[in-house]
């Protein structure tokens, strides 16, 4: 990516946001800019996955295994994961970002954590399926789709509670101080040990007795995912009621039809929010990208989803988690974000939107990761961050220069090349000596970058190549699915008229008018 002159990088973003309200030219530049990222390198099939060193018929289609974009590198000495943990740790208060909200931090995390997951029990292999396919409220399987279904109407089991929507509990009703246990209804959703000694090890009774039956087992973790959750369920509920309605005296629109219908509205809804607010945000320029109709038919990009370990390693921006959100009586802390239902029962999804929204997150980058991502919350448990380390080192990942020439980018000579920050240089060269030895999942956090962008050059060209290769190459948007047989003429209407998160949210909120999403701020 070049670098454009100062001036240019003030005027440009203005130029591009007017040429973007013209129908022709936002698709035409987004054509454009979407085919350049998804051909920086080389399309799938990969020769290499994380299940070899070498290439094998089972490497080609056992998508149980991480892809991988470059073969493992050589063995070096490196420094200690201890010292380059501590490349990441906060010193003071929290950097903040330019314009990126919390509410986007949220989102990022609701979103990835549908296809990036790295299996417990082999690194090298992520249980996912590799699809944008809203497994957040729909569940990774056909057998736990259905049971997260209601009996009728194409719904998603949910329940009312003071008159608003919210998904059903997960657990039995109990007596106070024994194990709680899943609704029979709900076994083998997750693995009922795994959520109830790991997930909620040490939770109040309170906050086990609120854990909401969803499709992940991460998806009451903090409470954007809880909230995220929340409203596209009752989103798929909406829609489903309106499909029914359309369809009322047609036998053939049971409720098998309803759900499935619903839920290719859902998945594309999203697969729109994702290109046309998510990655528009990420993107250099505040350009109105468009999810182009069929722009990956015939295109070399256009092949199966298979997620590589460096898809997974690089969407981990912990440095975006703010020390707290909000200011005076309505503050945050990172301890009443996470694992809190009550808050959002207490509190109301669109009080807690706009506050996220209204907040900033931290820049990404070095130096900036709170302390509860850095440090041990057990002795015999790695953090967050020790375990990305770890992670990185075990995939025997390639330098960061060898990832920037793979992805057509210079490399670079000098760690003043990477950072102008001299403190960050001197670490650099103590821990790695040379710019050819940095670790790659060390450079994209050090690379410097403009007020504009998000991140630096790799990280950019990375996300948007796994991003809209991933996204655009979904089944429903290929020619001849996208259409209204799939969708119905109420579904595609549905589609067409939904432009940003904020109308799904005001949407299915009782207080509309107070609820505010955004992912600038």
């Amino acid at each position: 990516m070049l670098r454009l002159p100062h001036l240019l990088t003030r005027q440009l973003p203005r130029f591009l946001e007017t040429v973007g309200r013209i129908p022709p030219a936002r698709t035409a530049i987004s054509w454009v800019v979407i085919n350049q990222l998804a051909n920086s390198t080389s399309p799938r099939p990969r020769a290499l996955s994380m299940l070899a060193d070498y290439t094998s018929w089972e490497s080609l289609t056992n998508r149980k295994f991480s892809g991988r974009h470059l073969a493992p590198g050589a063995v070096l000495t490196l420094p200690t994961e201890a010292d380059v943990v501590q490349l990441y740790r906060r010193g003071g208060d929290t950097v903040p970002s330019a314009d990126t909200s919390v509410m986007f931090m949220f989102f990022a995390q609701w979103f990835t954590d549908s296809f990036l997951r790295t299996s417990r029990t082999d690194f090298r292999q992520n249980t996912s399926n590799h699809e944008i396919d809203l497994c957040q409220i729909y569940g990774l399987s056909e057998d736990k789709t259905r049971m997260l279904r209601a009996d009728s109407g194409g719904k998603v089991k949910s329940q009312l509670i003071d008159g608003e929507e919210y998904p059903t509990f997960l657990f039995q009703p109990r007596d106070p101080g024994t194990r709680p246990v899943f609704k029979p209804e709900f076994a083998g959703l997750h693995d009922e040990s795994f959520i109830v000694d790991t997930i909620l090890g040490g939770a109040s009774e309170t906050q086990q007795d609120l854990f909401f039956a969803v499709g992940l087992e991460h998806g009451n973790s903090t409470i954007g995912s809880t909230i995220l959750n929340v409203v596209f369920l009752r989103e798929h509920n909406r829609i489903a009621c309106t499909l029914a309605a359309a369809h009322a005296g047609d036998q053939s629109w049971d409720n098998d039809r309803l759900f499935e219908t619903t839920r290719n509205i859902m998945i594309v809804m999203l697969l729109n929010l994702v290109v046309e607010e998510y990655i528009r945000h990420i993107a250099p320029f505040d350009f109105p990208l468009r999810n182009v109709p069929f722009i990956a038919d015939g295109a070399r990009w256009n092949r199966s989803n298979w997620c590589t370990i460096e898809f997974n390693l690089l969407y981990r921006w912990h440095s975006l988690v703010p020390d707290s959100i909000g200011s005076g009586d309505d503050t945050l802390t990172a301890h009443d974000f996470r694992d809190n239902n009550q808050l959002v029962f207490s509190r109301g999804i669109e009080s807690l939107i706009t506050q996220c929204s209204q907040a900033r997150a931290g820049k990404i980058g070095l130096l900036n990761t709170p302390a509860f991502l850095i440090d041990r919350s057990r002795p015999d448990w790695p953090s967050v961050e020790e375990r990305t380390v770890a992670l990185m080192r075990e995939a025997r990942l390639r330098s960061y220069n060898d990832y920037r020439e793979h992805f057509g980018l210079r490399r670079f000579t000098t760690l003043s090349q990477l950072t102008a920050d001299e403190d960050l240089q001197k670490r650099l060269d103590a821990l790695y000596g040379d710019i050819d030895n940095v670790e790659w999942y060390v450079g994209i956090f050090a690379e410097d970058y403009p007020e504009n962008a998000m991140m630096g050059d790799l990280m950019t060209t990375m996300v948007a190549y796994d991003a809209f290769t991933q996204a655009l190459t979904n089944p429903l948007l290929a020619r001849n699915v996208f259409n209204e047989a799939t969708f119905s003429t109420t579904g595609m209407a549905i589609i067409k008229g939904t432009k940003s998160l904020q109308q799904i949210v005001a949407r299915n909120s009782t207080r509309p008018d107070a609820a505010h999403a955004s992912f600038s701020c």
